[in-house]
């Protein structure tokens, strides 16, 4: 059984908008009690870390570049808005909750 969820921020060349999503999304998701672990990347290089990743975390424009498959316990979050940490997290929230509910811990 898993200990932490891996999320994978992408974007396009994999050291500015990724980066700064997982800033604001580790702020937002620090309230949730969630056992989690980040990293960054590029779209070309999501290949990399699909034996690592649990969710995704890539901009809409971006969304054709990554296939997965839910029955692999790989799950996607569509970004609109990168600054909008709160709902990236609730968002994350919602498939830990849903697929991996012995992640969340009580305080």
């Amino acid at each position: 059984m898993k200990e932490k969820i891996n999320i994978l921020f992408v974007c396009g060349y994999g050291v500015g908008s990724s980066v700064m999503l997982q800033t604001v999304v580790k702020k937002a998701l620090a309230k949730y009690n969630i056992a989690f672990e980040m990293e960054h990347t590029a779209a070309g290089e999501v290949g990399g870390f699909t034996d690592w990743a649990d969710i995704y975390a890539i901009s809409k424009k971006l969304i054709d570049v990554v296939s997965l498959d839910p029955r692999h316990g790989q799950y996607l979050i569509p970004i609109e808005n990168i600054m909008d940490g709160e709902t990236i997290g609730k968002q994350i929230y919602a498939v830990v909750e849903e697929h991996f509910p012995h992640l969340i811990t009580s305080r």
